[in-house]
């Protein structure tokens, strides 16, 4: 596999390391992969969790090639998902128990999720639960989930909130997969707006590594839009490293890996209003301008990040302010933020972009830095 790319992510405070493989055709290598680098014995039972995806073309298409590639080894069962945030729930994971029953996976089997970064979150959540925690191997097939929803051990599931909307991710466990899988050949058959919505983590990236990194995202960009596949997995190998880097650093959230979430304060609250109809990459799009924004009114950045991390992210196709206007929403949007899983004791907690390659966790923010953010994304 001398022309793929690989990265090793060693997870401090445990013994476990997660290994990711970018490159192109890793789909039908699948079984020799899981294999070697999760541990797969003969005999182990593999459940895959499939996304459905539009037209079902990651089950019919590449979840067929990855079955194929696993059974050679043991029993495969499959449970197909749809991906939807409102299926990202406690009932869709009970099915999955009950699945997982049927199929006989004991705690020597393995729980393998195929499909864009809900399904991640699912199969994750689902091997972390059951039997208290089975081996977890991912292979993402959009561009969100490679960059980001794969790799780290996240996993969760939405709740609803006592004022409408769903809580993103508020019940969950860190549970990294012992194995991510990206082929980026599976991106040529992703719809173009899920597509771009990818890039929106990929700009996050480059604003908490710094310059270089985003002046790499701008010279690949025309190939990258163009889905060229000698550009694709060079690029996801290099965004989905920043993660890494920061994970490495801090697994649990204790500090530094709440750089991740840049943006998502804003986008989590967006995203709790399912009548918009944003695709979560959109959201974080959205959040990026917001939290830009707030750190001008902070005084932190210098005037001027806000439009130019805004004329980055509309130059991805990708929106920078929310659709209608949602001047009415500023009150619920506000109110969503304080369940976000940075604060504590009540207090908000936002991170904010100084500039590329320095931003910072602002705990307890001024209100007026918070509406600034608002302000900027809604008319």
């Amino acid at each position: 596999m001398s022309d793929h790319q690989r990265l090793e992510l060693d997870l401090p405070g445990t013994d476990q390391r997660s290994t990711m493989i970018v490159g192109r055709g890793l789909l039908s290598q699948a079984g020799d992969l899981v294999r070697e680098e999760a541990g797969r014995a003969s005999g182990d039972r593999v459940h895959l969790v499939v996304d459905r995806g539009p037209g079902d073309v990651v089950a019919t298409r590449h979840a067929a090639v990855l079955e194929a590639a696993l059974r050679g080894d043991g029993g495969v069962s499959l449970g197909l998902v749809e991906a939807s945030e409102s299926n990202k729930s406690i009932e869709t994971i009970v099915q999955g128990w009950d699945r997982l029953a049927d199929a006989g996976v004991d705690r020597k089997g393995l729980v393998v999720g195929i499909g864009g970064g809900i399904v991640c979150d699912l199969a994750g959540y689902l091997a972390s639960s059951w039997m208290r925690g089975v081996r977890l191997a991912l292979v993402p097939t959009t561009l969100l989930s490679m960059v980001d929803a794969g790799l780290g051990g996240k996993t969760g599931i939405n709740r609803p909130l006592p004022g409408g909307g769903l809580g993103k991710n508020l019940v969950g466990a860190f549970w990294p997969a012992r194995l991510v899988v990206c082929d980026t050949d599976t991106l040529e058959t992703l719809g173009e707006r899920e597509f771009r919505a990818g890039l929106a983590e990929c700009v996050k990236h480059g604003l908490i590594e710094g310059e270089e990194t985003l002046a790499a995202l701008d010279a690949d960009l025309p190939g990258v839009l163009g889905r060229d596949p000698e550009v694709m997995p060079r690029f996801v190998a290099r965004s989905a490293s920043v993660k890494a880097e920061v994970v490495r650093r801090d697994f649990r959230e204790g500090g530094e890996r709440a750089l991740l979430n840049l943006g998502h304060t804003y986008a989590h609250a967006i995203e709790s209003r399912s009548e918009l109809g944003l695709l979560h990459g959109e959201a974080v799009s959205i959040g990026l301008v917001a939290a830009a924004s707030a750190s001008e009114a902070a005084g932190l950045a210098s005037p001027g990040l806000a439009a130019r991390v805004s004329r980055i992210l509309q130059g991805c196709g990708l929106p920078v302010s929310i659709p209608g206007g949602g001047g009415g929403l500023v009150a619920d949007l506000r109110g969503a933020m304080q369940l976000d899983k940075k604060n504590s004791g009540g207090r908000l907690t936002l991170v904010l972009p100084v500039s590329p390659g320095d931003c910072r966790i602002v705990p307890d923010p001024e209100e007026g830095v918070v509406m600034a953010g608002w302000s900027a994304v809604t008319d």
